[in-house]
């Protein structure tokens, strides 16, 4: 907490706040790196709630995330219930797995689920 103002003033000074997620260009960003950072012995946890300025953008990398990544795994903090409201995450979910955290004792929950 006691860091919390220079955080916010940081993401306000940035240029980039308010403008909206870009998990395309975020993704795609990570595939291209070299060395590689995705491999067949990497798990990528991707934790969005998978609203993005340019969805077909950010499907399709994340279709190559999954063909370059051992597993990938997306963490979700919109609540399940709510999921078949938002096309994003149904689509993202019919590509890899999606499991929610909208609260501290799911997201404990998924990082159990993880270590196994």
């Amino acid at each position: 907490l006691q860091n919390m103002d220079l955080f916010r003033s940081f993401v306000k000074d940035s240029g980039i706040y308010g403008k909206g997620t870009d998990l395309g260009t975020a993704l795609e960003q990570l595939c291209a790196k070299q060395p590689a950072a995705l491999t067949s012995a990497a798990t990528l946890l991707i934790l969005s709630d998978t609203k993005t300025i340019d969805q077909p953008r950010a499907m399709k990398a994340l279709q190559e995330a999954k063909r370059l990544s051992g597993r990938v795994i997306f963490l979700n903090p919109i609540p399940e219930n709510k999921w078949k409201y938002v096309k994003s995450i149904q689509s993202m979910a019919a590509v890899v797995p999606m499991i929610s955290c909208s609260t501290l004792r799911e997201l404990a929950a998924a990082c159990r689920r993880l270590a196994h």
